[in-house]
């Protein structure tokens, strides 16, 4: 099949900002598509076979482009008749002249000759008007049969347990309050939450910061153990071993307030040590597989994933496949963070907003298990009357956040950037008289004006504590936040200049020093080290220099709650006074300092990126930006392309 680019550089000087891999991606399709027999004798004949291998072959890159993005698919009609590529210079002149694709029948009829069915042995697949690179399809139909049939199963099947014992505990959980004589009884999200999911196999449960996600679900299990008459074995996973570190905590937090409410017996069996999804699955060294796969099934009962929006579509897709078909899934995240690293936005698009409310049955179900009057709780729901016979039953949404009472600075910027309301969060950030904001302070990118004073008050301190449990203490208060590692306001330039800040004070010239604290950048499965790990360097009584990891466990004593190695035995890391926004992840320091790039027109810049980086912050936040760049990170929002739906 014809191509219209003899290599690479010729496609660099018609396309602008081609990738190589873009252009290696589309020439290995059309030569496998080519080897096809399936091809038809109208497409390779002679005279169409130029064109439409020219139009086949723009498809092939802008598919590649689409996959570098973080989209699953490419849809037709985001690029039907769209001028792809091309560029002027500072003078307006044309510098690439670009590729302008034909209407969406031209492209559809082209790849239906193709014959890229889902059932077909090609390369690609063209499904519901989206071309898919066709592992990434398989991912996705995988992933969605997974998910169904957990739900329709559970439909089809009665729960074993009994609505009256189900509304037992969920009271015992959850009092209800007394009310006054005609006083209508307040919607407790967290209540219903544990109600939905305690009938069904597969369960979603999204909210914002604060809205006390991990505590519902903490009660969520407590409910499950009381419930079933047999032990059960449950997991508890996040993403990275910081995010996993803060699911631990957090439920060992939550089981200490249980006590007096929930039986000794069931708190003794409730799980509290969290592990890595790579871990619970079994890396395979220099392999995208895992131990645990359909032909080895994990023995889990129930499964717990925290901090889900960071999941993308090929992880929880073989999550699914290493699951026993009878294992209950619980989803925990913020749909509003920034998406998966790599391909999928798998939490976005299982938890959409708004909530198409519930089907009439589990409207029922849920007032008789948290005593509620069904009408009451039908209306609290947002109804899309285009989708009207649509619902999700497995979503819960928790809406009240106890972190930020609405008054607050930070919670109110967090509601506006997600919103995309640049005027009202800038109007936010640069007032300075409204008692209620002073959590936020709105600073220039003169690092010396303002980041010195904080250097001082939080990271200096930490090489003079007199033992590493205080270290860890004002090391987890204070962050600094970057967009990118590279550049003028990247972490590699920031956490440079921060050492030498604190170089006077803590008398050191090395590359390593006491009380320098940081972040491992690769995985270790040996040592049990993974990216993202923070710890700290420390010297012990014996004068040795040590790398300290915390552990979280209700057994350990803090003495024996480290993990301690030899420097030299680590595996890649960073210093970690600033780190990316997308690395924070997982994370939350009392005090954030966001630093954004000088320049507008940044790729990175999006309202979920702020949104993620605010919202890392519990009382104080520090925004070090222009009018400008702020104006561009609040109006971009992230839209990733994929067939994903339920």
């Amino acid at each position: 099949m014809t191509q219209i680019y003899t290599s690479f550089n010729h496609a660099q000087q018609q396309l602008a900002d081609i990738a190589a891999i873009d252009y290696f991606f589309a020439r290995e399709m059309l030569i496998a598509l080519s080897n096809q027999t399936s091809l038809t004798s109208e497409l390779l004949a002679i005279e169409q076979e130029k064109e439409q291998g020219q139009i086949l072959n723009h498809l092939c890159m802008m598919l590649s482009v689409s996959l570098r993005a973080g989209h699953t698919c490419l849809p037709l009609a985001e690029i039907s008749e769209q001028h792809w590529g091309k560029a002027y210079d500072e003078q307006g002149l044309c510098t690439h002249q670009g590729y302008v694709f034909p209407n969406s029948d031209i492209l559809s009829s082209l790849l239906t000759k193709l014959d890229l069915g889902a059932n077909a042995k090609q390369p690609l697949v063209f499904e519901n008007n989206n071309l898919y690179m066709r592992r990434y399809y398989q991912f996705e139909l995988e992933l969605k049969q997974g998910i169904t049939e957990r739900l329709t199963e559970r439909l089809a099947k009665p729960c074993l347990t009994s609505l009256k014992n189900i509304s037992a505990v969920v009271e015992q959980l959850f009092p209800t309050m007394a009310m006054a004589e005609n006083q209508q009884q307040t919607l407790d999200w967290q209540k219903i939450a544990v109600a939905n999911a305690i009938n069904k196999n597969f369960t979603v449960i999204a909210g914002g910061p604060g809205t006390g996600k991990t505590y519902t679900v903490t009660k969520l299990l407590v409910a499950l153990l009381m419930l079933n008459e047999h032990a059960l074995n449950i997991a508890l996973v996040a993403p990275t071993g910081k995010a996993a570190q803060r699911l631990s905590e957090s439920i060992i937090k939550a089981i200490s307030g249980f006590k007096g409410l929930i039986t000794d017996d069931v708190l003794a069996v409730m799980p509290t040590q969290a592990t890595t999804i790579h871990r619970l699955l079994g890396v395979i060294p220099n392999s995208p597989n895992f131990r645990h796969n359909k032909d080895n099934l994990l023995k889990c009962d129930i499964l717990l994933i925290d901090e889900v929006s960071m999941v993308d579509l090929p992880m929880m897709a073989r999550i699914f496949r290493a699951l026993k078909p009878e294992a209950k899934i619980i989803l925990l995240g913020d749909a509003d963070q920034l998406p998966s690293v790599a391909v999928g936005c798998v939490l976005a698009d299982i938890a959409p907003r708004p909530h198409n409310g519930y089907s009439p049955a589990n409207l029922r179900y849920l007032a008789q298990a948290c005593q509620l009057d069904a009408k009451q709780l039908k209306n609290a729901f947002e109804q899309d009357k285009t989708a009207a016979d649509t619902h999700h039953d497995h979503l819960s949404f928790l809406i009240k956040s106890h972190r930020f009472d609405g008054e607050g600075g930070i919670g109110k910027l967090a509601a506006c950037v997600i919103q995309g309301q640049f005027a009202q969060s800038w109007q936010l950030l640069a007032s300075s008289t409204n008692k209620a904001l002073e959590q936020l302070n709105l600073v220039d990118n003169k690092l010396n004006t303002w980041l010195s004073s904080l250097v001082k008050q939080y990271y200096q301190g930490i090489a003079q504590c007199s033992d590493i449990n205080q270290a860890f203490v004002i090391l987890a208060k204070f962050r600094v936040l970057c967009v990118t590692r590279q550049g003028e306001f990247g972490v590699d330039v920031i956490n440079q200049w921060i050492k030498e800040q604190l170089m006077p004070s803590y008398q050191h010239t090395q590359a390593i020093y006491h009380g320098m604290p940081i972040m491992i950048s690769e995985n270790d499965y040996r040592l049990g080290l993974f990216n993202g790990d923070i710890g700290l360097l420390w010297r012990t009584d014996d004068g040795h220099l040590m790398a300290f990891f915390e552990h979280t466990s209700v057994e350990q004593s803090p003495a024996q709650s480290y993990k301690i190695l030899l420097p030299s035995r680590l595996p890649k890391y960073d210093s970690v006074y600033a780190m990316t926004i997308h690395k924070t992840q997982g994370s939350e320091f009392d005090h954030v300092a966001i630093v954004l790039p000088k320049q507008a027109g940044h790729q990175l810049l999006s309202r979920e990126l702020l949104y993620t980086g605010i919202t890392r912050a519990k009382t104080k936040l520090t925004i070090a930006s222009n009018k400008q760049t702020w104006q561009q990170g609040v109006k971009t929002a992230i839209k990733r392309y994929s067939g994903l739906t339920l």
